[in-house]
């Protein structure tokens, strides 16, 4: 059977807000979105080139951002968050296979994104399929935008440690 493991209710634990990332693969994202927006309030997807990210794409997941009462999508899954999830998920909405408690949280966490166009940046525990274990994990949302007003992207990155620092 070809089945994604059963994802445990509390998916995400002990997760919360950071001023600004810490990991040094979510810096680096982080730093290059500065530079692509330059002076404006966000880049746009245009301006992101993978070729630049070589380094970064395992760690990195594209959104779009539906309309009004339509679902996120993930347009674009990097391996390392594919191989920790258990499932390539693009294409289908951020939510797919997750417990209801972690879907609800992860359409706030874009949603505000969306509202604030800022990033956002997070930590805390996630289940990881492999093992059945918990694992620390540092994310970045950054907001992309075609006109500089109206967010219609959220590109985001994610790093997982194998083991408690």
């Amino acid at each position: 059977m070809n089945s994604a493991p059963e994802v445990p209710a509390d998916a995400i634990r002990q997760a919360s807000d950071l001023a600004a990332p810490r990991d040094p693969i979510l810096v680096r994202l982080h730093d290059y979105w500065q530079g692509k927006r330059g002076d404006r309030l966000m880049p746009s997807r245009a301006d992101i080139d993978p070729a630049e990210l070589r380094t970064l794409v395992h760690y990195v997941s594209l959104y779009d951002v539906g309309g009004p009462g339509e679902p996120f999508r993930v347009r674009l899954v990097g391996r390392a968050i594919e191989e920790f999830v258990g499932k390539n998920y693009t294409g289908l909405s951020v939510t797919a296979g997750m417990p209801p408690e972690a879907a609800k949280r992860m359409v706030e966490i874009l949603g505000s994104v969306v509202a604030a166009r800022t990033p956002r940046f997070r930590t805390g525990y996630a289940y990881w399929h492999k093992d059945r274990s918990y694992r620390h994990f540092e994310a970045c949302f950054l907001p992309l935008s075609p006109d500089g007003r109206t967010v219609n992207m959220i590109f985001a990155g994610i790093t997982f440690a194998t083991e408690e620092n």
